[in-house]
């Protein structure tokens, strides 16, 4: 799948974020600048200007709040007019992933984000949104209670008689004595350290509230284990999660050779229930994943090329039509045009572009393959590969209508250009009306739910035993007859056993002789055969020894003989052909597109001036495109010319069969056949590194984690200097090299500010590249699926930022308090013990620091992840610069923004981490803690709801993992409590706490050994089902076929009084809790549904709700599908008419009809899910689901723009002549009076099924 032109930039977001910070931390260093400093003479103490007064920590906090609140007002204005950039979730994507527009004002949308129910977030985000949003919760289920018990108990404890109690500390009185200097002053003074030696058994309290604190978050951890088994079961064993490919497939991998066909796998698994349904041997398919990928960079490069082309020819005619236009209007004596008849004659154009745009007969040459663009053509297609007809498949071209989509039919209805991203210059309202060359649809034009789909062939009550279907296994006739019963039973699903010659043959009779000590005694039983005719492993032995010995060895092994293909081109087309084109009419041959070559052909380089070849961009990428089209069409039907892998993607019939496979001991030796993984998405798979063996995956990672190791040291160089800038105040007291710096009032305080500001800068560009760095060292290492690679980056990153953000910060902050003692203190760090001691003392004073961290964090991030000032800054700025082509604004319109779960979860848990460990050494980050993760709780929520969207899920295996790296503040909590305690002495200089220490030693000991019980006892349910939950399901897939079979309409219903009665019941559930969709209802959703051209208000609502509450049992699935809309339309009769509704619903209108028309013209009428196919169909299109990327590649379309001069019909022309293997076309898209580029279709090569998650 290729990766889309990105929506939004988290780089521009995490500038924004930090730039926030910036200006917090900048007033909180002018607040302080203006205080004299001491003398330089004075003595450097580690805690020497450690107090921070609560005016300045307020004065700091306030800016914060006030960046906080202009970024949420501008949200709040903004959210309602630019439904594209802060809510395209409820219109512009499929479906079933649709949610109800959010109400218009900020405090019924707060409510609505509070109430909405997490089974519809389950639902339409998915299950890793859930439990990132449910990790947040847990979060502040464990720091409210801290708040209200630990907070009140302990800051008195602190405070009252403690050494110190000038809170309001500002600098003004500081004193030059050491002693004074080592008094807690500003917030430090409700912290441990401010505790008078005379009254140390004050810390019993702390111990005990630490104590409290251990027993309350391991037990709130216990039950979220609990309750994450709990709804991953819920979910893996639903109606619609067990219809998915992804339910009952098994990745294997380490597959011994002789092991490595369909017939031995199928003998082999078959001995789980149900039976095996589909075997897909994996090949090295890399060279031809190479050519994909280079042919999709020439194609890219072809499609700008003549989209270019053609822009500069209507420019150019432009041109010569207006200076034609004057000087016959000088002629006549007429003065030049209004403003007026040039925007009439502007929307004339426009007009000309919308027919062009939406017209059925655009010219199209070089479709060679039908390209599914309905499930009925899918299947088809699909049934025709499974039985073997790759080689005589029709290539007669089919009329438009006959592979029309959606997105042509509502073309009739198209009026009106909504043109490119706007300008700045064009004011917000026209923004407001920008879809990025999207033409706008009609309201009026009608669009049929099921235009493309056939009726529905009779099914089974059950969609289980598949297999026995003509079209349910992909059994070639050496794969029939290797799984028919010994006693000729014919094909079932139980499992299979050789047949057995020679009796003789089962025991191992060689007498081994007295020094060969590896071989067993004779009389032995013979290894495992498998079943089929052995080809694998007869070529093998066939081989000579030295060629078996050669190809074993890594980099030694045969090379592939080399394949000629035909001629991709007429070789006797010239260039100077082109001499009548009609380009030639208005621009020189100079003026066409050119570009170098690369150096020495080498793709990822690039090419030099007066070193490189220049060529013609055009000629050459049709060139290059013609024969990659044709050499990949035919290594794809070749797929035997490429070695097999060791490994197979195994689909069973039953999804228990998976889990058990995964979890039995499938081979007779160690290491072979594992590891298996189950629960894969055909998305998810990383195709590129299927052909990665097995010694490669070891030796990389061996390296990765080289790597990774020198990273966490590497880093610590730059964040550690981020640290030095930041105590650039003590430096200028205590460095001589700063005097003249020093004596220089204004250059001290512009010093002193920039430290407050660059740090932040520099340690957020830091960390912001390491979570690319650990994705790209996660693909290096062999990560087979997206899954894999997400969890890769989550322990990798959460290791790095607790090193980073709490350990290096901790310890550099007194590293480079003095540079004078820069070395002495470097050379100190070598010793455990001293740095134990350094984090037990600077741990209270450093508080301060990840006070204003967290706090800081929480405003920017939350306020700016509602702005979305990375997607705003890509749309309106970046888009109409990048976006030239109508596929690039096509994809830019139809591509949300991703989140990558692995680099989200560590930030969290890091902020979980120092908050758990502070809350009893300064209990008032506690507070902090909470309005954190309550503000990133909401900000998320919505971000999740109606922002971003989520095609690949890892099924919340991350979640169990965050729990888990939690415990890391637990333990570093108890170890530097223990650590403080053990240093804690008196008046008298003894050391009086040791008992505590020793507490807390065994406390954490304790933890340590609860975690990994807990782990034990949890841990092998966190991917895996227990049998038990087998019969509740099929009991589900019952209720929901009965469902389907009702809602396609092959069964009568029993008794109309029953559903009636049952439909008035339901509505009355559904009174109760969506509160959104009614009492909270936006206006939007209710033109949405009313104006809606398709009707779909009344066909796809029902259809989403037998999906979802299918899993409730049934009851519910079919009084909701014979309701027939019955129960949203007695709802919508509550919508409120006053006359304030109907202006907004007019004011809003346009904005309205915009936003439907995308949405309609996507995906109106489509079939968005699985669930909404026949079992027929599912079973037609499964087949293929796990089919290697590279042999299922099409041929892309080069979409270039109509133009009313006729070069783009000309170049289609010449393009088919040069050669038959290039498709393009312009179908669907044309320029605009300003020659930008719009669409109003999706492009000619889009399939329907690319949309269905199999």
């Amino acid at each position: 799948m290729s990766s889309p032109i990105p929506e939004g930039s988290e780089l521009s977001h995490r500038i924004w974020s930090a730039a926030s910070q910036h200006v917090a931390v900048f007033a909180r260093a002018t607040s302080t600048s203006s205080l004299p400093s001491p003398s330089p003479t004075s003595p450097a103490n580690p805690n020497d200007k450690q107090g921070l007064g609560i005016v300045n920590f307020l004065t700091a906090l306030g800016v914060a709040v006030a960046i906080f609140s202009a970024q949420l007002t501008l949200f709040a204005l903004l959210r309602n007019k630019l439904a594209r950039i802060f809510k395209p979730k409820t219109y512009l994507v499929p479906e079933r992933e649709r949610t109800d527009s959010p109400p218009r004002n900020l405090i019924p949308m707060i409510r609505t984000l509070v109430l909405y129910r997490d089974r519809d977030v389950i639902n339409k985000c998915g299950l890793d949104a859930y439990f990132f949003l449910r990790y947040l919760k847990t979060l502040l289920v464990i720091f409210i209670p801290i708040c209200l018990v630990v907070l009140p108990i302990l800051i008195p404890i602190n405070y009252v008689g403690g050494r110190g109690h000038n809170i309001d500390f500002d600098g003004r009185n500081r004193s030059s004595s050491a002693q004074s200097s080592q008094t807690p002053t500003g917030l430090d003074t409700l912290a441990w350290g401010n505790i008078s030696p005379q009254k140390t058994s004050r810390y019993t309290a702390h111990l005990v509230m630490a104590i409290l604190v251990v027993i309350w978050v391991c037990t709130v951890f216990f039950f979220e284990l609990r309750v994450y088994i709990k709804i991953r079961q819920d979910y893996l064993t639903s109606a619609e999660h067990r219809l998915r490919a992804s339910a009952t497939t098994v990745l294997v991998n380490s597959i011994p050779k002789k092991w490595l066909s369909e017939e031995a796998l199928r003998g082999l698994f078959d001995v789980f229930p149900g039976g095996i349904r589909n075997i897909w041997l994996n090949r090295d398919l890399t060279l031809l994943l190479d050519k994909i990928s280079h042919r999709d960079n020439i194609h890219k490069q072809l499609e700008s090329a003549e989209t270019e082309l053609i822009q500069t020819v209507k420019k150019a005619q432009l041109k010569q039509q207006k200076a034609q236009e004057k000087k016959t209007r000088r002629t006549l004596h007429l003065g030049a045009l209004t403003k007026k008849e040039q925007a009439a004659r502007d929307a004339e154009k426009d007009a000309e572009a919308d027919r062009s745009a939406r017209v059925e007969s655009g010219t199209d040459a070089g479709q060679s393959q039908d390209v599914p663009h309905t499930i009925d053509a899918g299947v088809r297609e699909s049934r025709m590969d499974s039985r073997g007809r790759d080689h005589s498949r029709e290539h007669s071209s089919k009329s438009t209508e006959e592979r029309s989509t959606p997105l042509r039919t509502v073309g009739a209805g198209l009026k009106g250009v909504a043109g490119a991203a706007g300008k700045a210059s064009r004011g917000l309202n026209d923004a407001i009306a920008t879809s990025n060359g999207f033409m706008e649809l009609n309201p009026a034009a009608p669009v049929s739910h099921n235009q493309n789909t056939s009726s529905p062939p009779a099914v089974n009550s059950l969609d289980m035993p598949r297999s026995n279907s003509p079209e349910g296994s992909l059994l070639t006739a050496s794969s029939q007859k290797a799984t028919k019963r010994p006693h000729g039973a014919g094909h079932s699903m139980e499992n299979t056993v050789r047949k057995l010659d020679n009796i003789e043959d089962m025991y191992v009779n060689e007498s081994p002789k007295f020094w060969q000590f590896w071989k067993p005694p004779p009389g032995s039983y013979a290894s495992p055969v498998p079943q089929g005719d052995g080809a694998a492993s007869d070529d093998a032995k066939d081989a000579s020894v030295w060629k078996q010995l050669k190809n074993a060895v890594p980099f030694l092994g045969s090379k592939e003989e080399e394949f000629k293909y035909d001629e991709a081109y007429e070789s006797e087309y010239k260039i100077d052909m082109d001499t009548d084109a009609v380009w030639t009419r208005y621009i020189k041959k100079g003026r066409r597109p050119t570009h170098r070559l690369p150096l020495f052909g080498v793709d990822w380089l690039f090419g030099v001036p007066l070193i490189s070849k220049k060529v013609d961009t055009i000629y050459w990428c049709r060139q290059e495109l013609a024969r990659l089209n044709l050499e990949i069409e035919v290594d794809q039907k070749h797929p035997e010319r490429f070695p097999l892998m060791n490994s197979a993607f195994i689909q069973f019939n039953h999804q228990i069969a998976a889990h058990m496979a995964c979890q039995s001991i499938i081979h007779h030796l160690p290491k072979h056949m594992a590891p298996r993984m189950n629960e894969i998405s055909p998305r998810d798979v990383q195709w590129g590194n299927m052909a990665i063996g097995w010694w490669q995956e070891w030796v990389r990672t061996f390296v990765v984690v080289a790597i990774v190791m020198a990273m966490c040291i590497l880093w610590s160089v730059p964040v550690g200097w981020t640290a030095a800038l930041g105590q650039a105040d003590s430096l200028l007291r205590t460095g001589d090299w700063f005097k003249s710096i020093e004596k220089s009032k204004a250059l001290a305080n512009i010093v002193k500010a920039i430290s407050g500001v660059l740090p932040a800068a520099i340690l957020a560009l830091l960390l912001f590249l390491v979570p690319l760095i650990f994705g790209f060292l996660a693909g290096f290492q062999g990560a087979k699926t997206g899954s894999q690679k997400s969890e890769f980056v989550q322990i990798y990153y959460f290791v790095f930022l607790f090193v980073q953000v709490f350990l290096v910060v901790s310890i550099a902050s007194f590293v480079f308090k003095t540079l004078g003692q820069f070395v002495d203190n470097v050379k100190e760090l070598s010793s455990v013990t001293y740095v134990l001691n350094i984090l037990a003392k600077n741990l209270p004073s450093a508080a301060i620091y990840f006070f204003s961290y967290m706090i800081l964090q929480a405003l920017s991030t939350s306020s700016g992840t509602l702005l979305q000032v990375g997607t705003l800054f890509m749309w309106f700025i970046m888009a109409p610069v990048l976006d030239s082509t109508a596929r690039n604004k096509w994809t830019r319109n139809t591509s949300l923004n991703q989140v990558n779960w692995g680099a989200v979860f560590p930030v969290y848990t890091n902020f979980a981490c120092i908050g758990i460990i502070y809350c009893v050494i300064a209990p008032l980050i506690s507070i902090f803690a909470v309005i954190t993760f309550s503000l990133l709780w909401l900000a998320q929520r919505y971000a999740m709801l109606y922002v971003n969207r989520f095609e690949v899920d890892t099924g919340g295996v991350l979640y169990p993992r965050a729990i888990n790296q939690t415990f890391t503040g637990l333990y570093f909590m108890e170890l530097c409590l223990a650590g403080l305690f053990l240093i804690v002495v008196d008046g008298n200089g003894n050391r009086t706490c040791t008992i505590q220490g020793v507490i807390m030693i065994v406390v954490c000991i304790l933890t340590v050994w609860y975690q990994v019980m807990l782990n034990k006892a949890f841990s092998p349910l966190f991917r895996y089902l227990p049998t038990t939950f087998e019969d509740e399901a099929v009991l589900r897939d019952e209720a929901f076929q009965r469902a389907q079979d009702i809602r396609f309409g092959l069964v009568q219903e029993e008794d109309g009084t029953c559903a009636d009665a049952d439909a008035d019941a339901d509505v009355q559930e559904v009174d109760k809790a969506p509160k959104i969709s009614v009492d909270n209802k936006d206006v939007e959703s209710n033109d949405l549904e009313k104006d809606r051209p398709d009707g779909s208000h009344q066909l796809f609502k029902p259809v989403r709700q037998v999906g979802t509450w299918a899993k409730a049992g049934g009851r519910q699935v079919e009084t909701w599908a014979r309701g027939g809309g019955h129960q949203l339309r007695k709802l919508k009769e509550m919508n409120d008419n006053s006359k304030a509704a109907q202006y907004r619903r007019q004011r809003r209108k346009k904005d309205l009809e915009a936003q439907r028309a995308i949405g309609a013209a996507l995906y109106g009428g489509m079939h968005d899910d699985i669930e909404d196919l026949t079992p027929s169909e599912r079973d037609a299109l499964t087949q293929h689901a796990f089919l290697h990327f590279a042999l299922r590649a099409r041929r892309p379309t080069v979409w270039i723009p109509r133009d009313d001069v006729g070069v783009s019909d000309d170049e289609i022309r010449r393009t088919h002549a040069f050669s038959k293997h290039i498709w393009i076309s312009n179908d669907g898209t044309a320029l605009d009076s300003k020659t930008r580029v719009v669409y109003g279709k999706n492009p000619p090569d889009f399939s329907e099924v690319d949309i269905i998650n199999l």
